[in-house]
């Protein structure tokens, strides 16, 4: 028997389901974060793991000659988001 909740249960079959159907990984990832944001997942946690994403991609897979526009960029677009929502 899984010590995992099954809301979490859910979603791990959900994730592999979306992954067996796609097979653009962007694709399966956004599907993925809708899951998650439906969750009962800890949203600071959560939020905490996106933006670490975010940072590790760009320093991992933007050229570094493009790191700090793209850095600068992202952080622009954080924020236009963040206003449309009503967040700030």
């Amino acid at each position: 028997m899984s010590s995992r909740s099954p809301a979490l249960d859910a979603l791990i079959r959900n994730a592999e389901a979306a992954a067996d159907r796609e097979t653009d990984p962007l694709a399966v990832l956004a599907l993925l974060i809708r899951l998650v944001i439906r969750s009962e997942a800890d949203p600071y946690l959560l939020a905490d793991t996106l933006i670490e994403g975010v940072a590790s991609t760009v320093a991992q897979r933007i050229p570094p000659e493009n790191r700090g526009e793209a850095s600068v960029e992202t952080v622009r677009l954080l924020r236009d988001r963040l206003r449309h929502y009503g967040a700030i």
